[in-house]
């Protein structure tokens, strides 16, 4: 083998050695949200979920605690959200579909992450298109400001321009007792899901 050729191939595998740790790092950090590793910015895997009262579409007051006994997915989200809301609701949707009878074991919360613009009949609106199955809840800017912080939940102080709005983009899964089991992503198949969410409801 010539010089040149050693050369050739000593670089390659010089440069393989430089990338693969970055590689498993990056492949790590994406493996440990599907596998729900406790992320830093979320609720940890395990812990009871925070307790709330919001209000739904009909002004009903609607407690966290009246769902024991359910395994129950929540999403924060708005009603102008562009890719993610509607994704997530999409999956809410495919998963009651999967579930079948067993859909009614499983409750589904959409939270508004922009009180504001998100009056309860829009809320219920857009949440109707997915599903009628799905409890769109809001509340004012103070009781909501409280459930956003204690799931991890940022969002920025309401500009009054209506546009885009940040804010995490997790579904949070609760077993029968209310304790955070899994934490999915919208990517996420709804097959996928569905495989995280039936040992729940063994």
């Amino acid at each position: 083998m010539r010089a040149a050729e050693l050369a050739l191939i000593f670089s390659l595998v010089v440069s393989l050695t430089a990338f693969l740790p970055l590689f498993f790092s990056l492949r790590g950090s994406h493996e440990a949200l599907q596998e729900n590793a406790e992320p830093a910015n979320f609720i940890a895997v395990g812990k009871p979920l925070p307790r709330f009262t919001l209000r739904n579409a009909h002004g009903e007051e609607i407690e966290l605690e009246s769902f024991r006994g359910k395994v129950v997915l929540i999403f924060f989200g708005y009603t102008n959200c562009p890719d993610y809301c509607p994704l997530a609701l999409r999956r809410f949707s495919e998963l009651i579909r999967l579930l079948g009878q067993r859909s009614s074991e499983v409750v589904m919360i959409f939270i508004t992450t922009d009180p504001v613009r998100d009056s309860p009949e829009a809320l219920s609106r857009f949440a109707g298109r997915y599903s009628d199955r799905i409890v769109a809840l809001t509340g004012d800017w103070d009781e909501l400001a409280k459930v956003w912080r204690e799931y991890h939940v940022r969002v920025p102080e309401d500009d009054g321009k209506g546009g885009f709005i940040s804010h995490s983009a997790v579904i949070y899964v609760a077993d029968r007792n209310l304790v955070l089991r899994e934490i999915l992503t919208p990517e996420m198949t709804a097959e996928s899901a569905l495989e995280r969410i039936m040992p729940l409801l063994s």
